[in-house]
């Protein structure tokens, strides 16, 4: 116990001094907060409305700022259901045009007849949806004008074809539209987390086998000693700077929760119950862990630093593959496959969290799945001593992982 905590403080505290490190962590922290409280900035830069003098509110036209030449006799119904006056209105196309180039109106509109008009203007957004909103205002007039001549009255009819239906969803299990961006985000996290740690871990084992400081290290310490203490201090390094960030996050939330909509916090409160996120954390921590052996053994296979890439490649298909499949289990968490997979070590720690927050399922699926993720990690770390023992003894040679099962095998 004394060699391991030897080892565990010595790799922390080489983590803790790393400057890339803290810097990094820094930068992340500041980016969640600042993030966390985009709402209360927008508050500090959006423009104040003005009240009138007489105490009612009055809400801009939506066509405002923009100018129209109209070609009809009757265009005082246009006008009035447009909610524009005189100065919105122009002579002729060609000062209207003119208007629209020197950026006195955002656009215009010309209507050549109750159902013809020329739109003007100098940019078009891809989002723009001006025109069809003008388009529904006339479509509508002439729409009126039709009916009335067809001596249908025109008021029942908008009233049969605009009713008001009213709904109320009760919802019995879990509401998975509510806990879609948390999925994703902490699908994100662990992404980069195992991914950023795992070739970490996997460089330093083949560092100090390319330096041989390995040799010094298995004939003072035990090698399951080394292999836990750099694991688990390269993992927790790994939780401290995730915690920093969410405590950067939830700090920024709280600050700014006045400026949030009462329904998104409602909605997220909803969803990250404490048993959803006891089932986040033990999922993820013992996947993180189980990929971290992996990596550290992988990484003593190897006699120099330049072939970590190509050793890890496998467990970094496979972690992409795992990837691959909690993404489609976010869009359909009770298919069949993502039901399997969430019983699979390497995918289960992503994908059963997703399929509890999304969906109804047992605490029995539940409990057995992390029983089957942490007597693998287990094993997984026992089987990692033992490649690091076994690599630790082999320079020079590529040493494969077939070479190493073979040899687990017979002994």
């Amino acid at each position: 116990m004394k060699q391991f905590k030897t080892v565990f403080n010595f790799e922390l505290s080489t983590l803790l001094k790393n400057k890339a490190l803290i810097i990094t962590t820094v930068v992340l922290s500041v980016a969640s907060f600042l993030i966390a409280t985009i709402p209360t900035f927008i508050t500090w830069f959006a423009p104040s409305e003005e009240v009138p003098p007489s105490g009612e509110v009055v809400s801009p036209s939506y066509f405002e700022d923009m100018g129209f030449v109209f070609d009809l006799d009757s265009s005082d119904v246009y006008i009035t259901a447009l909610e524009i006056d005189d100065s919105n209105i122009y002579a002729s196309v060609s000062e209207l045009t003119q208007a629209v180039e020197a950026g006195e109106v955002s656009m215009g509109f010309h209507l050549k007849s109750d159902v013809s008009y020329d739109m003007i203007s100098s940019d078009i957004s891809a989002y723009n949806t001006d025109q069809f909103v003008f388009e529904d205002i006339i479509r509508s007039i002439k729409t009126d004008q039709l009916l009335t001549e067809a001596g249908i009255d025109a008021g029942f009819v908008h009233q049969t074809m605009n009713l008001e239906i009213t709904s109320n969803t009760i919802v019995t299990g879990k509401d998975a539209s509510s806990g879609m961006f948390i999925s994703y985000a902490v699908l994100f996290i662990l992404y980069m987390l195992i991914l950023l740690y795992g070739t970490n871990v996997s460089t330093s084992v083949a560092r100090e086998k390319d330096s041989r400081t390995m040799e010094l290290l298995i004939t003072s310490t035990k090698p399951g000693t080394l292999i836990l203490g750099k694991v688990l201090a390269t993992g927790l390094m790994g939780i401290i700077q995730v915690a920093c960030v969410i405590a950067a996050l939830a700090l920024g939330v709280f600050i700014s929760r006045g400026n949030y909509p009462a329904a998104l916090l409602a909605m997220i409160g909803g969803v990250m119950t404490l048993d959803t996120a006891l089932v986040y954390i033990f999922f993820s921590v013992s996947g993180y862990m189980l990929y971290l052996f992996i990596y550290a053994a992988l990484g003593s296979l190897v006699s120099k630093v330049e072939d970590v890439n190509k050793a890890v490649a496998p467990i970094t298909y496979l972690f992409i593959i795992a990837y691959m499949v909690a993404s489609f289990a976010m869009q359909m968490p009770d298919s069949k496959i993502v039901a399997v997979s969430s019983y699979i070590p390497f995918i289960s720690i992503f994908t059963m969290p997703i399929r509890y927050m999304l969906t109804s399922i047992s605490w029995i699926s539940v409990i057995s799945s992390l029983v089957i993720m942490l007597v693998s990690t287990g094993l997984l770390a026992s089987l990692s001593i033992y490649i690091y023992r076994f690599g630790s003894l082999n320079y020079g040679n590529k040493i494969s992982l077939k070479q190493v099962m073979r040899s687990f095998k017979t002994k």
